[in-house]
Parts: structure tokens; C-alpha cells; sequence
């Protein structure tokens, strides 16, 4: 049980590191993030709806350009190959007043998660790669003694975190491309094309199998071909590099429903889960993924799994079940270990099932488009 409770807090804190980085991404202007969604990888041009620019500051490796608004607003560190930016009130009250770091650090990195989250890849005048990570701080760094919510200017700064690093520009012959190494169209096209070879030379079941592919995918090859195959990209763990998902979109209950999920292992794509129609997936919210499975009349569940960054384990949570094989009377179970199961009232059944409602609606592309 010990290690099953650290799981779930290693995932939960996973999932929470991320919250700063989602809020910065989620106060971009509608221009910059139109950018970002419509650019494959994009270069350092000056591209952000910034202010006047102010100070440059600049490393061994990088250079960025602070917006000139902040004057006076922002103490900055600058190391080899990271600059973090603090805020200047907080610190001199005493508080660390970290707004965030962004950071050229090696690859393959020595750790991969916590609250760095990918914005793209640089490379220096001699070849060697660096993946450009975006940091935030997981504690409240302001005075939270005088301000009970974020401070103006230090939520002003802590929002400047997407453009900066957008417009952020190499040094000593560097080149740096933002976004690079993200996002899914250009992470896994081998894989997208996989499937349409496996139904433009009739893969049967048993093919797709020993190629880690549902076999779902061939009944709904015989009856829709590739528009009845859903290909979509979403960062479920929030590391900044999208995962694969490969579903349905056939026109019935089960349209949307995940069977093949793929993420990015030492920068290599990699075969997370592949299922069935009737041991599928689904993203639930906060970034995890729900196992929903049926064995029979009387037996269905649903599994609730933890992604975690550079990893294609699924990090089991919780489970809940409706078994009235082992209790007709009281046929309600809930795990927090694999194959542990309690019985359980209905109400406590009800209060820890996994909500369809809360379930991510992924924008799938049919395979046919691609």
C-alpha cells in the first residue's frame, strides 16, 4: 500500500507543477497562441505582439528580450545556461520571488517532469543539442503576508514568461527553434503512417497486433477505411510535447473512444497502451488516462492511470468496478492497488468513479485527411 500512496502523490505533484505553466500559457494573447498553434516550429523572429523591448539579456548559449514596461519591476540571474527571472519587491521583502527560469539544458536530460515544461531546442555552434525548458516554482513566492493574491506587476511579469521565450534568440552561433521537438505532427509521422499502411495492404487482426496496433482498426478499416480512424495530439502528462492518440470515428457509442496511445521516450516515439472496444481509453481530466473495460454481463470497470514524462508505464491510481460476479448483493468495488479490490457501499462507489462528463473531448483528424 506504501508504494501504491507514493505513486499517486508522485503523479498528483506531476499534475500540479504543470498549474503554473498552464496559467502562463492560458495568459498568452490570442495573436501569440494563434502562432504557436498554426507554426510547426518556430524560428526567432520577432513574432510576439510585445511592448517596447527593453533589456537583453544574454548567456553563453541564449539571449532574451525583456518587454521595457518592466523596468525596475524584475531582478534577473544569469547563468551558463539557464536565466531565471525574479521578482524585485519579493525578494526585497525577504521572499524568493521566482517568476520563472528558462533553461538550454542537455540532451538526453538527466530527469525529465517537475515544473519545467518544454518550449523548444536549441543547437550550438558545434552541433550539440539542447532542449529549452520553461520553469516555474511550485510555492507562493510573493508576500503572501501583505498580498493575499498575486501582486499586479508580479503577475504582469510572471505573464511575460511565453513571449519572452518565443522571441528568444541563440548567441555565439547558436540557433534556437521554438517549439521544436513538441508538438505531434512532427513527432510522429512515421507512426500516423503506419496505420495507413496497414489498411492501404489489408492488415488483418492478427497483423495489427504484432505491431503493437489495435485490432479494432481492421473491422473499422473494412467498414470505414481511414476516415473511420481518428488520429489526435494532446500533452496529457504536461511536459510540453504532445502525446498520440489513435481512436474511433465511427458513427456510434463508442466514436472518440481511445485504443492505441503513444508518447515520446528518450526522444523517440513509443507504444504506451493499445486496447479493444471493449478495453478502451479515455483522458480524464488533470491529465490522466481512464481504462474502461468490460468482462462480461455481469463485470465492467474503469481504471484510472497517471502519464509520466519520458515513460510509456502508466502509473496506476485508483479503479472502481461493478462485479456482481463476486457480490450480486453489493456488487460495488473500488482498488487503489491493482487487483486489491474492497466492496464497497454505492455511495462510496459513486463518489470515486471516474465521470464520463469529466472526460477530455479530444479534437480527432481522420486518418483519411492525413
Amino acid at each position: 500500500m506504501k508504494n501504491k500512496v507514493f505513486s499517486i502523490l508522485i503523479c498528483s505533484m506531476l499534475l500540479l507543477s504543470a498549474c503554473g505553466a498552464n496559467n502562463a500559457d492560458n495568459s498568452v494573447n490570442n495573436e501569440t497562441a494563434g502562432e504557436a498553434e498554426s507554426s510547426e516550429t518556430q524560428t526567432t523572429e520577432n513574432n510576439a505582439t510585445a511592448a517596447e523591448t527593453g533589456e537583453v539579456l544574454s548567456n553563453s548559449l541564449f539571449s532574451i528580450t525583456m518587454p521595457a514596461d518592466l523596468e525596475g519591476v524584475y531582478e534577473a540571474e544569469v547563468e551558463d545556461q539557464q536565466i531565471t527571472l525574479y521578482h524585485k519587491e519579493s525578494r526585497d521583502a525577504g521572499y524568493n520571488g521566482m517568476a520563472y527560469t528558462i533553461w538550454a539544458r542537455e540532451m538526453p536530460p538527466e530527469f525529465y517532469g517537475g515544473p519545467y515544461v518544454k518550449k523548444g531546442e536549441l543547437t550550438d555552434a558545434d552541433g550539440k543539442q539542447y532542449e529549452v525548458v520553461l520553469g516555474y516554482a511550485t510555492e507562493v513566492q510573493w508576500d503572501f503576508e501583505t498580498y493575499t493574491e498575486m501582486p499586479e506587476d508580479f503577475e504582469k511579469l510572471y505573464n511575460t514568461a511565453e513571449d519572452v521565450i518565443a522571441n528568444m534568440t541563440g548567441v555565439n552561433g547558436a540557433t534556437f527553434e521554438y517549439l521544436a521537438g513538441t508538438k505531434g505532427e512532427d513527432l510522429y509521422g512515421d507512426i500516423v503512417a503506419k496505420y495507413q499502411t496497414a489498411l492501404d495492404e489489408g492488415w488483418d487482426a492478427s497483423k495489427l497486433e504484432e505491431n503493437g496496433m489495435s485490432p479494432e482498426f481492421y473491422s473499422i478499416g473494412q467498414t470505414d477505411g481511414a476516415s473511420g480512424i481518428g488520429i489526435a495530439y494532446y500533452d496529457t502528462d504536461k511536459d510540453g510535447v504532445d502525446e498520440l492518440f489513435v481512436g474511433t470515428l465511427v458513427d456510434d457509442e463508442l466514436r472518440g473512444s481511445i485504443y492505441d496511445i503513444y508518447t515520446m521516450v528518450d526522444g523517440e516515439p513509443a507504444l504506451v497502451a493499445s486496447g479493444t472496444a471493449r478495453n478502451r481509453f479515455y483522458v480524464y481530466s488533470e491529465g490522466m488516462i481512464v481504462n474502461e473495460y468490460s468482462s462480461g454481463a455481469l463485470e465492467n470497470g474503469k481504471l484510472v492511470y497517471c502519464m509520466e514524462p519520458n515513460s510509456s508505464e502508466l502509473m496506476y491510481q485508483w479503479g472502481t468496478k461493478i462485479d456482481a460476479y463476486t457480490n450480486e448483493d453489493q456488487p460495488w468495488f473500488i482498488s487503489y492497488m491493482e487487483d486489491e479490490w474492497e466492496n464497497v457501499t454505492e455511495d462510496e462507489f459513486n463518489s470515486r468513479e471516474a465521470a464520463s462528463e469529466d472526460y477530455t473531448d479530444l479534437e480527432f483528424t481522420a486518418l483519411s485527411d492525413f
